[in-house]
């Protein structure tokens, strides 16, 4: 059976296929973040954005995610199996989710792998805000992670909603991760950070085995693409390529200037993945010399790390939608 998120975001689709789907062409939309069992449902004028989890798996994420076009640009798998042009690889993989591979020793990247022994969780203690508006929403939440019921983080995640024309939003994803009982390392790992998978033919090539499907593009700030676009740092990176309703639609991640280890190294995969991960030293700078170990950080007890991204759900190619613009306005202060 078909969750009513995924019955939802596929009515939405075939609506944008049989033309009966209206994009609004306004620069600002009426944002309504509901609370729910375990879920915050996040509309536009009264449409589905996005809903972000926070009970359905070991980390919260956001699924579906609805795109400019009225399409999905996120992959269904492994929320929603079975869905063509999609493969089922990296069951951990969830959409649009923030997490890290090493922390402490500890993977919450792919917290499912029974190899460690220890349970790990990001587990929400309370939403602090979930307020709607006429022109954004916002969604603040407090988690900790934790290793074995232990936490070893205590997490304030900060989610506001921007519509702009032509369906197009924003999302301003923001976290400030507190040590709590001791220091924390975030250890040197190419698995972690801000990421996003995206849907079907959006991707610049299949998984192992499936590399003739794929139709999207990775481009990033510098002007790596595709393939080349791993390992290497960049301001921001976007994916673009064909959503479900066959329009070219992107998803563009940006850094902020004053995030640690400013601009990020990009973990890129033609599969479809792009994660802002500023600790995997030891592998993207591998070819430099850098060992495993070099992307150590250390975060002392009761001290905090912020971390700023925002991300472009646009229609057509980056250089179409204006990514690099749109990053200027970023680091400006604008919306």
């Amino acid at each position: 059976m078909l969750s009513p998120a995924r019955c939802l975001s596929m009515a939405l689709l075939s609506l944008s296929i049989a033309g009966g789907f209206s994009i609004p062409n306004v620069a600002s939309a009426e944002v309504t973040l509901k609370k729910l069992d375990g879920r915050v449902r996040v509309e536009i004028n009264g449409q589905l954005f996005t809903e972000y989890l926070y009970e359905a798996w070991y980390f919260p994420y956001c699924y579906p995610v609805i795109g400019p076009n009225g399409a999905p640009v996120t992959r269904h798998y492994p929320m929603e199996e079975g869905v063509e042009g999609e493969s089922t690889d990296h069951e951990h993989h969830r959409s649009l989710w923030f997490a890290h591979g090493l922390v402490n020793g500890r993977d919450f990247w792919a917290p499912q792998s029974p190899r460690e022994g220890h349970k790990r969780r990001i587990v929400q203690e309370s939403i602090e805000k979930a307020e709607s508006g006429e022109t954004s929403g916002t969604l603040v939440v407090i988690n900790r992670w934790e290793v074995d019921g232990v936490p070893m983080l205590r997490e304030r995640r900060e989610m506001v909603f921007t519509p702009l024309e032509n369906g197009e939003v924003l999302l301003d994803y923001n976290t400030a991760l507190t040590a709590v009982d001791g220091p924390v390392t975030f250890g040197d790992a190419k698995d972690g950070g801000m990421a996003v998978r995206v849907a079907g033919d959006m991707k610049v090539k299949g998984h192992k085995g499936f590399e003739d499907q794929g139709k999207g593009h990775i481009v990033t700030s510098e002007g790596a693409k595709d393939e080349a676009s791993w390992g290497t740092r960049a301001k921001w990176a976007d994916y673009y390529g064909p959503d479900p309703s066959g329009q070219v639609a992107g998803i563009a991640l940006f850094d902020h200037p004053e995030n640690l280890r400013y601009p990020t190294w990009w973990h890129a995969r033609t599969y479809g993945l792009i994660a802002a991960n500023r600790f995997g030293t030891g592998y993207f700078e591998e070819k430099n010399g850098a060992k495993r170990g070099d992307g150590d950080y250390t975060l002392p007890a009761g001290e905090t790390l912020t971390l700023r991204h925002r991300l472009y759900f646009h229609h057509r190619t980056a250089e179409e939608a204006k990514v690099a613009e749109k990053y200027d306005e970023y680091v400006r202060g604008k919306e």
